[in-house]
């Protein structure tokens, strides 16, 4: 069984000091990481591996959330590729995750992350900041993953 969970990053500031790449949490977005990761202490086991884009939002979005589950940070493998990517290049980077991953957890940034959520289930949508989705496939490894429809879906927000 494989379990690809896609989050989007928490709402960022958006204030013209900062350079996109630069731009840290809201408050807003710091506490909403902290609740999902809350939320998902009780329901989700962990992530084998995780990859993120090296953007500031993201790395703290995946930080906070992983703190708040209680869980020791393993090393977040930052990927240039998520900063400015495209579904192509995410089904690329998924592809070569080693098969002995089980649950693996993309933090990026939209539209890329929504477009694939979409393309790989009829059930998923638009995320918002700091939602996650996890779809689960009954295969054995990521190389082609895509080409069968998930069996199950999941989304999940941070309570308000």
């Amino acid at each position: 069984m494989k379990v690809l969970s896609l989050l989007r990053h928490a709402t960022a500031v958006r204030d013209p000091r900062f350079v996109d790449f630069d731009r840290p949490l809201e408050p807003s977005g710091e506490r909403d990481a902290m609740r999902l990761g809350a939320r998902l202490r009780d329901t989700q086991s962990g992530f084998d591996q995780i990859i993120c884009s090296p953007a500031v939002r993201t790395s703290r979005t995946a930080s906070l959330l992983l703190q708040a589950m209680g869980l020791q940070q393993p090393v977040l493998e930052l990927e240039k590729a998520l900063y400015t990517s495209s579904v192509d290049r995410l089904l690329r980077i998924i592809a070569r995750v080693d098969d002995s991953v089980e649950r693996l957890l993309i933090v990026g940034h939209n539209p890329e992350l929504s477009e694939l959520a979409i393309l790989l289930s009829a059930d998923a949508e638009e995320l918002s900041p700091c939602t996650l989705v996890n779809l689960r496939w009954e295969s054995a490894g990521w190389l082609g993953f895509e080409l069968t429809r998930p069996a199950a879906v999941s989304i999940l927000r941070p309570p308000h």
